[in-house]
């Protein structure tokens, strides 16, 4: 596999594959201030294909989706904190930019070869046959919010990428030499010693003062900074509204039951057989035969006559009028022979009689009302759209214009790009109303939008006022500040601690010594220990230094789960020659032909860096540009230095 071939796996239509796969839906945390954009602008332009910041937020979302599906339970804010957005940008810059190249050089999936691929997903298929379902591709597509069109050019464009790209790579073969440095590195271990230090050891954080706290402030500014608010109105046109204001009289009811009750009698059904016969002396022997108990197939095979089978049919189903005629007006079981209008004569038994289903006016009732309220409603829906506009026009405000049309209001007095209030929850109101919210971000204040289609109803958004984005004022934030102050305070305490270690130790102290004299306890003396081990070691970057340090050398990191700090000493350094185990350097040569052994991450391996190289090159030869302000604005991290860092 290709590097590529992986990094697309991380993009929008393969997300939902693995969405589908684990079959859950997530409500994700958005905090205040949080995640807004604008949908008016790009975050960036790859030869004059646009990334919207909604683009990029569904990305993110169905993103996260799959990792909580396998287990990782990671917020859309901690994701954004962690970077994760513009690393899922840098990902769709690169399609972007391979497709536009696709496209020079005449390289396109096949409408078949997407088609294919579409009805290959679990969740478009119909769950009894198997097969696609036009209705389930519909809610499929509704459910991610994706238009056909615009799932099906995300599909074209990956299979494009993969024939492309599968193309450029093809051939490429790992030398040995590589081989030998995998199993070098993989076989490689360390002897450690390894300390630890509670936060305790340096004491109490004092309180910061009015300066220190005015300049965290300052350097705070874009993290304390609140989003853009709207105070909208929303009236809705729904036909339901009007038609639950509709009063159909029972003598209404009763004439519409009585005008509709032929329609919807269920006629008397039967089924039989039939055989046709050459004249009378025939088919009266053949109707002997069948009432003595004979069977239909055996009187036909006896006579060599045709035999055919009417299974429950109504009596406008029976092709001819004297054999429908005979057919439903004898006994079940019994058979006679009938002259016919197509046949000479024709023997016919009945053999099952379903009666005809007369509806009562109770059992159709509602059904009669509500089809009598909904045509009602659409016409009192018009002419309340049409009051409403005419109200407009005469100068009145959204508000008692849909008030004099009777027309259902909805007040939002505060809701930020993203559909959520000032305490960060989303305004269920808005929910699948994104249109609206959009909408309602590029309309102007004091002005209305026209009627927006959203379900089962029309909306109309007036923009009341704009609350521009501001910044927290400091004594609403000063606790928040406060606590950031000490997180960073006590790890750069903590790193001073470590430091001390490592100066001792440069200075001829043992390890045992230097960190027992700055408050640590020995965890571990002289252990041997290989990559995988060290990664168990609760600290981000521990594992990684320890490997990359020198003989003799110690190093520090921050805890991660508790505020605490590690130090540790590499004593000495294992490597087994690779000429020992010649059968073993070949396996991991050929390992790395696809795939890398120190991530275990298939197709990012030679034919990977090969190709990854090949992206960066096209990437750099693309008229890329990138709004770097607009990212920053709408996926903003909260601003909390993690003690660890």
């Amino acid at each position: 596999m290709l590097l590529q071939f992986r990094k697309l796996s991380r993009g929008g239509v393969a997300v939902i594959i693995l969405l589908l796969v684990g079959g859950a839906t997530v409500l994700f945390l958005i905090p205040s201030g949080g995640l807004s954009f604008s949908p008016s602008n790009s975050l960036a332009t790859v030869d004059g294909r646009e990334i919207t910041p909604a683009q990029l937020s569904r990305e993110l979302e169905l993103t996260l989706r799959a990792r909580r599906n396998n287990g990782e339970n990671i917020s859309q804010q901690e994701a954004v904190d962690s970077g994760m957005h513009e690393r899922l940008l840098d990902s769709m810059i690169g399609r972007n930019a391979l497709f536009a190249y696709a496209d020079k050089v005449g390289v396109s999936a096949s409408d078949p070869q997407v088609a294919n691929y579409i009805r290959e997903i679990p969740g478009v298929l119909n769950p009894v046959t198997g097969t696609f379902d036009q209705e389930a591709y519909a809610q499929f597509l509704a459910q991610l919010r994706y238009t056909a069109p615009e799932f099906e050019r995300d599909v074209r464009s990956e299979l494009t990428m993969q024939l492309l790209m599968g193309s450029l790579v093809s051939g490429v073969r790992a030398p040995t030499s590589f081989g030998a440095m995998t199993f070098a590195y993989e076989t490689e271990t360390r002897v450690i010693s390894l300390a630890e230090a509670p936060a305790s050891v340096v004491g109490a954080i004092p309180p910061p003062n009015d300066a220190q706290i005015q300049t965290l402030y300052e350097e705070s500014q874009e993290q304390l900074r609140v989003p853009e608010y709207r105070a909208l109105t929303l009236v809705y046109a729904r036909p339901a509204d009007f038609a639950a204001r509709i009063n159909v009289p029972e003598a209404r009811l009763q004439q519409e039951f009585e005008a509709r009750s032929a329609a919807l009698t269920q006629p008397e059904r039967r089924t039989y057989v039939r055989l046709a016969a050459q004249n009378q002396a025939q088919a009266n022997d053949a109707a002997a035969r069948l009432n003595r108990g004979e069977s239909p197939d055996a009187v036909a095979s006896a006579l060599q006559m045709q035999l055919t089978r009417g299974a429950d049919q109504s009596r406008s189903e029976v092709p001819d009028a004297r054999v429908a005629e005979a057919v439903f007006s004898q006994a079940r079981g019994a058979a006679r022979a009938v002259q016919g209008q197509l046949v000479p004569w024709t023997v016919v038994r009945v053999d099952a009689i379903t009666p005809a289903v007369v509806p009562s006016f109770a059992s159709q009732r509602e059904q009669i009302r509500e089809a009598i309220a909904a045509d009602e409603a659409a016409d009192l829906l018009n002419t309340a759209i049409g009051a409403f506009e005419d109200a407009r026009a005469a100068g009145a405000s959204v508000t008692e214009a849909a008030r004099q049309a009777n027309m259902a209001l909805v007040s939002i007095p505060a809701v930020d790009a993203t559909g959520n209030g000032p305490n960060g929850e989303f305004i269920e109101a808005l929910a699948g109303h994104e249109d609206v919210i959009a909408t309602a971000f590029q309309t102007p204040e004091s002005e209305a939008s026209d009627f927006i289609p959203i379900e089962q109803a029309d909306v109309l958004v007036s923009v009341e006022r704009i609350i521009p984005a501001t910044v927290r004022p400091l004594a609403d934030v000063r606790d928040q500040l406060v606590q950031i102050y000490n997180v960073r305070e006590l790890a750069r305490r903590m790193r001073e601690r470590g430091a001390q270690v490592v100066a001792a130790v440069r200075g001829g102290q043992t390890f045992a010594q230097a960190a027992r004299a700055s408050g640590f306890s020995v965890r571990a003396t002289s252990q041997t220990v290989n990559r995988q081990a060290v990664g168990q070691i609760p600290a981000r970057a521990l594992g990684t230094q320890i490997f990359a340090a020198s003989a003799g050398e110690v190093v520090t990191d921050m805890r991660v789960d508790q505020p605490a700090l590690f130090v540790a000493q590499v004593e000495s350094i294992n490597r087994v020659d690779p000429a020992t185990a010649p059968q073993v350097v070949e396996a991991m040569r050929a390992r790395m032909q696809s795939d890398n052994p120190y991530t275990r991450a298939e197709g990012d391996g030679l034919e990977g860096s090969f190709a990854e190289a090949l992206q960066s090159e096209i990437v750099e030869r693309a008229n890329v540009r990138r709004d770097e302000g607009l990212l920053e604005r709408n996926f903003r991290p909260t601003g909390v230095d993690d003690p660890a860092q």
